[in-house]
Parts: structure tokens; sequence; C-alpha cells
């Protein structure tokens, strides 16, 4: 397992386009903005769709499953609250619940929970929960949680 994230050294400011993201994390509920026009999900929310630029905005809650499109093993943190933690795997994540019109799959980044030997491009994971020490800001994490036959992963 990557070590701890301290996150008593993350600042953690809401704003008008993540107050509500963050309100959802304490519920335990992973969401991703949508757009009332166009159906378009993002992630992380902004406060206009990129599809076609409406600000008419929602909430879509997904099932917080999905697979690993992508991955990064961060080695040389960048924030000293992951200075404990390197390195540490930041996934790419296809959302299984979030398609756009077309059927593609929405992607969330995500830091995962499991070390590099055992993540794999295609494994199917799920989100958690990690309390911060702060009970107003609840971190969500990705981990595996299952086999796949076709896997791949990246070698040196």
């Amino acid at each position: 397992m990557p070590g701890e994230i301290d996150y008593s050294k993350i600042n953690i400011i809401p704003d008008q386009d993540t107050a509500e993201w963050w309100e959802g994390t304490k519920r335990h509920k992973f969401l991703v903005r949508q757009c009332k026009q166009c159906g378009h999900k993002w992630f992380p929310p902004f406060p206009a769709c990129a599809k076609c630029t409406s600000m008419d905005l929602t909430w879509y809650e997904t099932a917080g499953k999905g697979v690993i499109h992508s991955y990064v093993v961060v080695t040389q943190p960048i924030l000293a609250a992951f200075v404990t933690a390197v390195p540490y795997v930041v996934g790419l994540i296809e959302l299984d619940d979030c398609h756009e019109a077309d059927g593609r799959l929405t992607r969330v980044a995500g830091v995962m929970k499991d070390d590099e030997a055992e993540v794999a491009i295609g494994l199917p994971v799920e989100v958690v929960f990690e309390p911060t020490g702060d009970p107003n800001f609840i971190m969500p994490r990705w981990k595996i949680c299952g086999t796949a036959s076709n896997t791949w992963k990246f070698t040196e």
C-alpha cells in the first residue's frame, strides 16, 4: 500500500463549483458535473459545459465503479501532503455508468489505494471514501475490486 497522505497539509476551500461536490463526499457519494442541455458529464467541476457552453448544470451521482483506463506512478511529490505517500498511483478511471450520447465513458482521475505492482489497465475499481481529519472533507480514493482477463501493465 502507498504511504499515508497527510491531509492536514492540504488547504481545501470549496467554491461555488465544488461546494456541493464536497457535500456529496461527506455522504459517500461520487458526483460528476452534468449539463442539463446536452447531457455531457465531466469531472473536475467547472462553471460551464465544454460541449455546448451552457451554464445550466446539475450533478450526476455515479455508482463509483469503473475500469482503469490508464495510470501514472508518482515518485516525486509536489505537495507536502504526499511526501510520505510516494510512490503512489494516480489512475484514470472510466466510470461504468457515465456514458456520453455517442457511448463514450466519462473519465476521472484519482489517487489509488493500491501499489503499482497491483495496478493494471483494464482492472475494475471502486471508489472508497477516506477521512481527512476534518469532518467537513472526505476524500475519494480508488481501489481495485476484482480481476480481469485482458489487462496491461507499464514496464520500464
